[in-house]
């Protein structure tokens, strides 16, 4: 029996780990990334979400996609708005009517594509690397914000925050048994696989698009692990400070756990983000 999650997870591991060493994410990471600069990828973001969720929603009683249909929880449109207005000022409602730029474009006109196609089910694909992406790599990218550039508690990071869901880890266990749960032909299952490989590239050339504005080359294998180790350390220093806040012993659970070096490569892009956990 073909278990989707893991296909899918399997077929875009090198993507996955060449999205990671982009020269965008190095200075993300790093907190060369300028508040200004993550002010208009999170414009480009708003393109992305509007299209997808959109998309979701015209097939929301598709077989497939109906078992990935949690628009309460997921969403992210209302979130980006609020985060939109904090970097950008009352402007952002402007910036967003403004033509996306070509790799953005390319991004919404493939969901649009897909949404459109005899075989909507690929937008199971973008599903599963933008919302996992959130609720994994995405919450390193939030605290990467918040060390870096000492945002006030909850500013700016409403992208990562989802009100509705109380363990990211449990969910995104119910989000892959979901998608192991569906049932598609030979075809579609390709289409699908093919589709999360298109997406990482999708993101890739919009992070290319900053490019020219910042230092550097791309994270060497070196780099990167140095990068999981540096993480790493701060995983377990979150962990210990939420332990004894609680009174109770550090435990893998939650936000903390998705922040794990092991799952690292895996869930990163998109979230910022990229970042998909699979």
């Amino acid at each position: 029996m073909t278990l989707l999650a893991v296909d899918l997870r399997e077929s875009t591991k090198t993507l996955h780990a060449e999205a990671g060493r982009s020269k965008f994410m190095k200075h993300f990471f790093k907190g060369a990334i300028s508040l200004e600069m993550y002010g208009r990828y999170l414009v480009a973001l708003y393109h992305i979400y509007n299209a997808l969720e959109k998309a979701l929603d015209d097939h929301k009683t598709n077989s497939a996609l109906a078992l990935i249909y949690f628009p309460d929880q997921l969403s992210r449109k209302l979130s980006l708005e609020k985060d939109l207005e904090y970097y950008n000022g009352l402007k952002w409602r402007e910036m967003v009517q403004e033509p996306p730029s070509p790799a953005q474009q390319n991004y919404v006109s493939r969901i649009q594509e897909c949404s459109s196609s005899d075989m909507p089910e690929r937008l199971v694909a973008h599903s599963y690397v933008r919302y996992l992406g959130d609720l994994s790599g995405g919450q390193i990218l939030c605290k990467r914000l918040q060390k870096f550039h000492k945002l006030p508690e909850n500013e700016g990071i409403a992208l990562y925050q989802f009100e509705k869901i109380q363990d990211y880890d449990l969910y995104k266990e119910m989000f892959r048994k979901q998608l192991n749960q569906m049932t598609l032909t030979d075809a579609q299952n390709e289409a699908v696989l093919e589709e999360a490989k298109q997406t990482f590239l999708l993101n890739m050339a919009m992070f290319s698009e900053f490019d020219h504005e910042l230092d550097g080359d791309l994270l060497t294998s070196a780099e990167q692990l140095e990068e999981l180790e540096s993480l790493e350390k701060e995983k377990k220093a979150l962990a210990a400070v939420a332990a004894t806040a609680n009174g109770a012993p550090v435990v893998k659970s939650g936000i903390l756990a998705s922040m794990m070096p092991s799952r690292w490569w895996r869930s990163l892009t998109g979230s910022v983000g990229l970042k998909v956990d699979a």
